[in-house]
Formats: C-alpha cells, structure tokens, sequence
C-alpha cells in the first residue's frame, strides 16, 4: 500500500516539476534529471547522511538545497555559453555528471552509516516507510499550490519574456518562483527515493500529444496523472514480475531503460528541425 502510494505521488511531482521547468526555460529537453537537481541533491543528501546519520527531515532540508544550488551552478553556466536549448542540455549534463561523481564516491563511505544507500542510486521504492510520509506531502503541496498560481503565467512566459512584460508578468519573478518549486519538490522525494529519471521529461509531451495544446492549465494535470500511472506501473512491474524471476530492479532503471531512448528522439528532432 505505502508503495503503490509513493510511487504515485513520486510520479505526479516529477512530471510536474518537469512541466514547470520545461515552461519556465522555454525548453522542451529538459527536467529535474537532466538539468543536474537530482545529482545534486542525492550527492547533498549522501553528505548528510554521512554527517548527521539517517535523519529525514535534515535529509530533505539539506538535499532541497543541494538541488537548489546544482540547478543555479546548470542555469550559470547554459547562460555562459549561449543559452540555448542545447547549451541547457550540456551543461545539465556536465553538472550531473560532476555531482554523480561526487554522489557515488561518497556512498562507499557513506554506506557504513545507511547500508541502503546504494538504492538512491537508481531509484526505488524498495526502502518504503510510514514515516516518510509527512515528507513526501511536503512536494506535493509545493505543486499543487504552485499549479494554479503559475499555469497561466508559464503560458505567457512561452511566448517570451517581451511579451510576458507586456501582458502583466515579470519574466524573471516568475523563472526564479518556477525553478524554486520545482527544485525544491524534486530534490525532496530524490532524498527520500532516489534518482528517477525521465518521468519529467516524457510525461510532459505525452501530455501535450494527447490534449494537443501546451496550454499548461491543462497539461499539468494531465501529465502528473501521465507521471503517477507510468511510475505506479513500472514498481508494480518490478515487484510483481520481475522480482520472482530476477530479482527486483529498481524502479528508476526500468524508467531510464525507456526514458533514454525518448530522449535521443528528441535531441535528434530538435537537431533536424533546425537545419531544415
């Protein structure tokens, strides 16, 4: 039951959260994986942990700030360059690749304190407790009020920051609100499940596919039913079929296994829809 629950509020935050990023940077690539949240905070919650031992509620404080502070370090740098969609995707693949590292050289160290904590790893919903539950509420309330107060500002913002100021809406204000909740949500249930991810960047377009809009009013809700199904189905996968044959795979590597893929098709897409 506890699974089947946090896997399901798991998938609608983080295909939330990759709906706000994707509106708020105009960039249809990216998510709370690739822009570098979630290394950054698994490595910052490893550091924790390793600190203070395994104590949730200082885990996701500092975790949500690790996310925080990984998707500033990937916003600097894409600017630097050009800021453009590929240069969001180079340096959220820089920046992830430089918390990883440092993610996985601590969790040697880190797993004579929190034997588990190779299962953040990957992604799974393996570890599942009760008291984990007042901490994954904490994200999905930051959607759920961020979901009315930013939709119809993320619509204005898609058709470019001089025509938002000309409609009412700071382009800025609402960039820095839009990374805020969504680093935040998707920094916290990465501390408490581990990396998962993809979910933020298909659902998103599968939503769009599907309500043939980008009217974010309505892809929201339609992706994070998108995100909670697909990530609902992939646990009870791993646990119910797998596990008995193979042994339980980890939720996120199943996802990763069809996320890749995704992903290519759209770099490839975005590629040749500019040389023609």
């Amino acid at each position: 039951m506890l699974r089947a629950l946090y896997s399901s509020i798991a998938g609608a935050v983080l295909a939330i959260t990759g709906c706000i990023l994707q509106s708020s940077f105009r960039n249809p690539l990216v998510d709370h994986h690739i822009l570098g949240i979630g290394s950054g905070a698994l490595f910052f919650t490893y550091v924790t942990v390793l600190i203070y031992g395994y104590n949730p509620s200082m885990v996701t404080l500092i975790a949500a700030l690790g996310g925080l502070t990984s998707l500033a370090l990937t916003v600097l740098i894409a600017e630097k360059i050009s800021g453009s969609d590929i240069a969001y995707v180079l340096a959220g693949i820089s920046v992830t690749s430089l918390f990883s590292g440092l993610a996985t050289f601590t969790m040697y160290y880190v797993q004579v304190k929190y034997p588990y904590a190779s299962v953040l790893m990957t992604g799974s919903f393996i570890l599942s407790r009760e008291e984990q539950l007042p901490y994954t509420l904490i994200p999905l309330a930051l959607v759920s009020i961020g979901y009315p107060l930013l939709s119809k500002r993320l619509n204005t913002l898609m058709l470019g920051d001089e025509n938002a100021t000309q409609l009412g809406v700071n382009p800025r204000l609402t960039r820095l609100l839009s990374a805020v909740i969504a680093g935040l949500s998707s920094s916290i249930i990465v501390s408490l499940f581990g990396l998962i991810g993809f979910i933020g960047l298909i659902s998103p377009h599968i939503a769009r596919f599907l309500v043939k809009t980008s009217d974010n009013r309505l892809v929201i809700p339609v992706s994070a039913s998108i995100g909670m199904t697909l990530l609902y189905a992939t646990d009870l996968f791993s646990r119910t079929v797998m596990a008995p044959m193979w042994g339980e795979v980890p939720a996120g590597s199943i996802v990763s296994l069809f996320g890749a893929p995704f992903f290519i098709a759209l770099l490839i897409s975005r590629f040749m829809g500019r040389r023609t």
